[in-house]
């Protein structure tokens, strides 16, 4: 039974973004919420334009995709991130991070 647990939480752990959420989905999600801030190409040129660039390859292998989820469900304290864990569904924050991860190539 141990042996089993332990499989599927390692399967878990290796579902990426793109497996866990439709970036399609999530482009539409991203430009109505998160553009103004975060820049139509996600490069970070939005409103407040000293944000991530997700465009930079070099910034974005270095996130974990549970990390970023992680960011977009809870915010970033003192950085002016809102969390959106309490307006967008789990699904819908995971379609969110599948675009980002679209937006860069590694």
């Amino acid at each position: 039974m141990f042996g089993s647990a332990l499989i599927v939480l390692l399967l878990i752990e290796t579902v990426g973004a793109e497996s866990r959420g439709d970036a399609k989905l999530g482009k539409v999600i991203y430009v109505k919420r998160c553009a103004s801030c975060h820049g139509q190409k996600g490069d970070g040129l939005g409103f407040r334009s000293n944000l991530p660039n997700f465009t930079d390859a070099k910034t974005m292998s270095g996130k974990t995709d549970q990390e970023l989820f992680d960011k977009i469900s809870n915010g970033g304290k003192g950085t002016g991130m809102p969390a959106w864990k309490k307006v967008l569904s789990e699904q819908d924050r995971w379609h969110v991070l599948a675009y980002i991860r679209t937006l860069y190539s590694p």
